[in-house]
């Protein structure tokens, strides 16, 4: 259905592979975690003979090159390609996956992978094992501002004044209350954050939220909306393939309703999409899907868009992840423009064919 909500759900969602499926593939993992990149698909947890791959670029996983693994997985994805690139590091440590897509012939066999350290050539022998995803070892990197910003609040959900760059940044990672942290205390926070005088620019970073509770959102989103923030140039949404469900939703209200300018990469939903699915569990497989039940229409009826594509692209890259360089807020911090506020001109009435909508999102895998 490509809504991205109706599908099987990922194991990980549901704790674990089911018990009818575990003696069988699916069972098995590679000793490696794989991450998926703008410009590759690259190794940051591994152990024991996958070890030397910690921290290098794949080149060929069996017989198939990350490419067109992940070309060979977006075909079969329940969603579009930005939500497809966001789970596709998945398929790189399940041998199931890669005997699926057409990797290996046999997922109880060493899988062969060949990949790039710098200028070095590393290859490996990796053996599928029931305990694979068990104790690796994860790659040193240098976090980004917003994740020390989350360790200091304790919370995925919060806001933040940076002072010395006249903004105010809001975190909004989950649309739900959290342990310890009602959504309603987080939005009276940003209400108040909003407040200050000292502000140009609201920065609302959207890029880890999977989604949630359509409603939350609301009164934050008017209260942007009344703002002296709402200006061009005076609110910035950061958005990724990770944005999603009713993330997207509020992203779509907010491009629909006010002057914000999307920074960062595509969402992982349409703005009008199927969601608010129900779960059920297949008795003889164990397998949990969900299926979609409500329609979310945000835009207009005209709009067939797969996602909302930033107006200001900054790709997500392996080495400003591993340096903690985030490229995206630097942009929504130091971005200036001289346009006017004005609804009557096209880009407002028609937003979602602005010229910005019409670009093409090519990651590695999408340019061979």
């Amino acid at each position: 259905f490509k809504d991205g909500h109706t599908t099987v759900l990922p194991f990980e969602f549901v704790g674990g592979v089911p018990a009818p499926m575990a003696a069988g593939p699916f069972g098995r993992t590679l000793p490696m975690r794989v991450r998926v990149f703008h410009d590759g698909a690259y190794v940051v947890e591994a152990k024991d003979e996958a070890a030397p791959l910690l921290g290098a670029q794949l080149s060929m996983v069996g017989d198939l090159d990350p490419g067109a693994l992940i070309r060979a997985w977006a075909a079969d994805w329940p969603g579009n390609d930005a939500w497809a690139h966001r789970w596709s590091g998945r398929l790189f440590d399940a041998p199931a996956f890669l005997q699926a897509l057409g990797a290996v012939a046999d997922p109880a066999m060493a899988v062969s992978v060949r990949s790039m350290l710098g200028r070095q050539r590393v290859r490996a022998s990796l053996t599928p094992r029931a305990d694979g995803a068990a104790n690796r070892r994860t790659l040193a990197r240098t976090l980004t501002a917003p994740e020390i910003w989350a360790e200091e609040a304790r919370f995925g959900n919060f806001a933040r004044l940076l002072g010395d760059r006249r903004a105010l940044y809001i975190s909004l990672d989950e649309m739900a209350d959290l342990e310890g942290k009602s959504f309603e205390v987080f939005t009276r926070e940003c209400f108040a954050a909003m407040e200050g005088a000292s502000a140009e620019r609201l920065v609302l970073d959207l890029r880890r939220n999977g989604g949630g509770d359509n409603f939350l959102g609301e009164a934050l989103r008017r209260q942007i909306a009344r703002s002296r923030f709402n200006r061009p140039g005076g609110l910035y949404v950061l958005t990724s393939p990770a944005t999603f469900s009713a993330a997207v939703n509020l992203s779509a209200r907010l491009e629909r309703e006010t002057f914000a300018i999307f920074v960062g990469e595509p969402t992982g939903g349409s703005p009008n999409q199927y969601g608010d699915a129900s779960v059920f569990t297949g008795e003889t497989t164990g397998l949990t899907s969900i299926v979609s039940v409500l329609p979310w229409f945000d835009s207009y009826p005209q709009d067939h868009r797969p996602w909302i594509l930033p107006d200001i692209a900054v790709p997500s890259l392996f080495a400003d992840w591993r340096g903690g360089r985030d490229g995206a807020l630097d942009a929504a911090l130091t971005h200036h423009t001289d346009a006017q506020a004005d609804e009557l001109s096209s880009d407002r009435v028609y937003f979602f064919a602005r010229p910005s909508q019409q670009a093409e999102w090519r990651p590695f895998w999408r340019t061979a």
